[in-house]
């Protein structure tokens, strides 16, 4: 499908797709792109590159497909470095957690002879770098993509197609409806998780026996905490209307529950907790 793939920041998504698309047979040589050795050197190793450099400009020379996996803050000025050296025909396309702002700074920076889709996998997983990169990291999983204005069908038909060699579930939405919908189902959740693992280790660290106490109620609810903290701040400040309204909305919610302690409003702890039943059913049905 493409000859030529620059993968810029192939760490676990970057590598994990590099795998993914030369098992598929859906690219023929990657040229990965790190700025440290270790991680150049993995993955020619994993077999994830097959050329190595540190230069994004000189990567993407002769790219019929460039594919940018760094964090979301970092986008815009990889778009910088790159424009000038875009092969015309080019597609690029990106994996970052947010779209407007990567859509709006591709419009305002690349070249009209290259096609840029953004598009975001919803796979991942605790661990982070080339290392823990694996072919089958999209098998299943829902891949969005979110084409720009100009984008033509048969453009956006290559890009789907390259999804659906990967093994994921591609999904064309919105720039903007994608990012509202991540602020309620990705962003809140890590920040509550945060929140929750910040605010038992002010409450009871130092306790005797504390492991004891921590059952998988607070491992499951906490484990999003560990996300790596620099590519959570740029999806939070990439995204910051839609996830301070979803905070809002939280905020309320933990507010009737406090209400409730004060009151020891029995009624309406029945009612919040079947409410929140039902919501989970419902979402997950």
């Amino acid at each position: 499908m493409f000859e030529r793939t620059a993968i810029i920041g192939i760490g676990l998504i970057g590598g994990s797709f590099g795998l993914a698309a030369k098992r598929a047979g859906a690219v023929e040589s990657v040229i990965g792109v790190a700025r440290s050795a270790d991680t150049r050197e993995a993955a020619l190793a994993m077999g994830a590159a097959d050329e190595v450099t540190a230069d994004p400009a000189e990567a993407v020379r002769g790219a019929d497909l460039v594919y940018i996996a760094v964090p979301v803050g970092a986008i815009r000025s990889i778009f910088q470095q790159i424009r000038d050296s875009l092969e015309p025909g080019a597609l690029v396309t990106d994996a970052g957690s947010t779209k407007r702002e990567v859509m709006q700074a591709a419009v305002e920076l690349l070249p009209d002879h290259v096609t840029f889709i953004g598009g975001h996998p919803m796979a991942g997983s605790e661990q982070s770098g080339v290392r823990a990169a694996r072919a089958d990291l999209f098998e299943g999983a829902a891949y969005y993509l979110t084409p720009g204005e100009t984008t033509t069908q048969d453009e956006l038909n290559r890009a789907l197609a390259l999804v659906r060699a990967l093994g994921a579930r591609p999904d064309v939405k919105v720039a903007e409806y994608h990012d509202r919908l991540m602020a309620a189902t990705s962003h809140l959740p890590h920040l509550v998780a945060a929140a929750l693992a910040s605010t038992t280790h002010h409450l009871v660290s130092g306790q005797k026996e504390l492991g004891n106490f921590l059952g998988a109620g607070f491992t499951d609810t906490t484990r999003l905490a560990e996300g790596l903290p620099e590519v959570w701040r740029d999806i939070f400040l990439s995204n910051p209307d839609n996830v301070a309204a979803a905070l809002d909305k939280m905020i309320e919610q933990l507010e009737q529950f406090s209400a409730a302690f004060r009151e020891l409003d029995s009624e309406t702890f029945d009612r919040l907790l079947e409410e929140a039943r039902r919501a989970r059913r419902e979402l997950l049905d």
